[in-house]
């Protein structure tokens, strides 16, 4: 039997020109990350990355404090389908209709405007609405990718890293919390898109969420797991 380990990344730069960057509490999070696989010497016989820099960067915090506890663990396979959905990208293009036309959005929007003390979390209410909207397939932005196309392409990755694991390996993957919210959600049989995109918000930065495969069979173990954040360390951006 393997065990497979799917790590979120570190927290990411929201608000800032380039989300795709981990913020210094991100960099912080990887390396507690590592610490703590390290002092369990937990060792890995095969490593897949998204495509993402932030995906990258928190394996590469763990890989460089591995080397300090002279433990081995592999190069990295990089893997499209562990890259995170568009949803971000996407709701930023479809927003300016969006404000014209939603009452609840612009409810949220008038909101922030009269204090903005609310406005990050406003804009996270927002694209929580989106998302889910996003994902039952009531909202199309033209020239993005789907929701369906974006789980489609997790099924495709997931299939393609469990046809490269051995029997008893234990594998590691680095990648984002919406791409461990589709795992989850073909490993659970689930069928609510909503959801499925509504997981995305409890997965925490660095937590992990582990599988047991085996026999073509593959099993939810454990979720969002995060015993080396203390609380003021913990995120879910």
């Amino acid at each position: 039997m393997s065990k497979l380990y799917f790590f979120r990344h570190g927290q990411a730069s929201l608000g800032a020109d380039n989300y795709d960057v981990l913020s210094s509490k991100g960099k912080e999070q990887a390396v507690a990350l590592g610490t703590y696989l390290a002092q369990k010497n937990i060792q890995f016989d095969r490593v897949f990355v998204g495509p993402l820099d932030r995906q990258k960067d928190t394996y590469e915090a763990v890989k460089n404090v591995y080397a300090q506890h002279n433990i081995p663990i592999p190069a990295a396979e990089e893997v499209m389908g562990l890259k995170e959905h568009q949803g971000i990208e996407t709701m930023k293009k479809a927003l300016p209709d969006l404000l014209a036309n939603n009452p609840y959005l612009i409810q949220l929007q008038e909101r922030s405007r009269a204090n903005p003390e609310l406005a990050k979390t406003n804009t996270l209410l927002s694209f929580q609405y989106f998302l889910g909207e996003w994902a039952e397939g009531n909202i199309i932005v033209e020239g993005m990718p789907t929701w369906s196309s974006f789980r489609e392409e997790v099924k495709r990755g997931l299939e393609h890293i469990l046809k490269q694991v051995k029997k008893g390996e234990t594998v590691a993957a680095f990648t984002s919390g919406g791409t461990i919210s589709a795992i989850t959600a073909e490993c659970l049989g689930l069928s609510s898109e909503k959801k499925i995109a509504d997981l995305n918000f409890a997965i925490r930065n660095t937590a992990w969420t582990t599988f047991l495969y085996s026999a073509e069979k593959f099993n939810l173990l454990t979720f969002n797991e995060l015993p080396h954040l203390k609380k003021e360390m913990i995120t879910f951006v």
